[in-house]
Formats: C-alpha cells, sequence, structure tokens
C-alpha cells in the first residue's frame, strides 16, 4: 500500500479579507519567500519543490504545495499577492479541493527573505538494500522508510549524494531532501542528500521484491 507522507501542512491562517466559510470564495494576503522549500507527497514519486508562504504581517512561515493560477515566482524575489481561493465542487479522490488564483501582485522586492528553507527539508532515516534495483521499470535503490512502524521495501529511482553504496552491504543513513535551484533548467528540482551514515552491515538484504 502506498504511503502518503505530507510535511508540514499547517492550517491555513488567514490574512486577507471576504473571510467565510472554508467552503466559500474568499481572498487572503500571502507573501511568498524568495527560495523555494520541499513538500513531501508519495515517495514513489519523490518530493516536489514547493513554495514557502505566509498569510498577513503576523503568520509564520509555512510550506505549500500547491499552484497558484496567474503567479509567476523568480528565484531571489519576495512577492506580496492577493490569492483568491474557491472551493472545487466534487475533486477526484488524489485531486485539489480548493483552487488559488492570484488576484493582484500587490509587491516583488529583490531580497532574500527572513526564512530558511532548509527548515522545510526534515531529515529521516532509511535503510538501503544490499543490492541495487536496476530493471527496465526501475533503476536506484531498494529502501525502507523507517519512519514507519512497519516499513517495507521500494524503489527509490533517485540518486541519495554523498552516499557510497557498496554491493552487499546494507546501510541505514539519515537523509534530506533539498530543493535547489538548477540555471540551465531555470527551475528547482529536489536532490536527495545523506547527512549521516548510522550503520553499515555486509548482510544480503531479505525480502527485497523480484
Amino acid at each position: 500500500m502506498k504511503k502518503l507522507l505530507t510535511l508540514l501542512l499547517l492550517p491555513l491562517l488567514f490574512g486577507g479579507c471576504e473571510l467565510g466559510d472554508e467552503d466559500e470564495s474568499h481572498t487572503e494576503i500571502w507573501t511568498v519567500a524568495s527560495e523555494k522549500g520541499v513538500a513531501g507527497i508519495a515517495m514513489d514519486f519523490g518530493h516536489t519543490p514547493a513554495y514557502i508562504v505566509k498569510k498577513g504581517s503576523a503568520a509564520a512561515w509555512e510550506i505549500f504545495s500547491g499552484s497558484v493560477v496567474g503567479f509567476i515566482f523568480e528565484k531571489g524575489y519576495e512577492s506580496t499577492i492577493r490569492v483568491r481561493i474557491d472551493a472545487i465542487a466534487n475533486p477526484p479522490a488524489d485531486g485539489p479541493g480548493r483552487r488559488y488564483t492570484m488576484e493582484q501582485l500587490i509587491s516583488r522586492t529583490q531580497m532574500q527573505s527572513a526564512v530558511d528553507p532548509l527548515q522545510f527539508s526534515p531529515e529521516f532515516d532509511v535503510t538501503i538494500a544490499s543490492r541495487r534495483a536496476d530493471s527496465p521499470a526501475t533503476s536506484g535503490y531498494w529502501f525502507k522508510d523507517m519512519r514507519y512502524p512497519d516499513p517495507r521495501w521500494e524503489p527509490f529511482p533517485w540518486e541519495i549524494e554523498g552516499f557510497g553504496f557498496k554491493p552487499g552491504f546494507e546501510a541505514r543513513i539519515r537523509i534530506r531532501p533539498v530543493a535547489e535551484y538548477d540555471d540551465t533548467k531555470s527551475d528547482y528540482e529536489v536532490k536527495y542528500y545523506q547527512t549521516e551514515l548510522i550503520s553499515s552491515e555486509e548482510k544480503a538484504s531479505e525480502d527485497i521484491p523480484e
């Protein structure tokens, strides 16, 4: 069964006007940070770059994994926008329940926002199997996400920077997903980094899917 991880999705703090019932259309004033953080989703699809936003002047920064129609993000620029939020009638099971549209770009300032993007890239432990997951459908590692009480081997098709895989050795490591800007693509992508090698044991990992 696929696992779903949602990182730091806190209740929204309203900072705009026309506020009403959650199912009613309303607007909010958002500040969008000059860098992106990481949102966690089902691990077989990895993590995704996401906006770091706050609502109103007194609200805390939080991660926002959706999209805002009409808003164009620029790295290095902090933006203040008015966002209209509309409930979506009968949304699909795996789809968003609200639509976000920028009604007004209030300001865009070249600056470094007062928030550390790594705040939204928490570390977590994984176990890496003693053999790679190489097949026509999957290339990468077999891993177990140790945050779950009964972790199972899952394919992990991304490289882990700083991890030295050794065939025949099962390793437990701590990793961190980080949103990094790629100048060649003019966009962010998520990379995974080993932050600690916890253990490495010479053994054949058991119960790896064929």
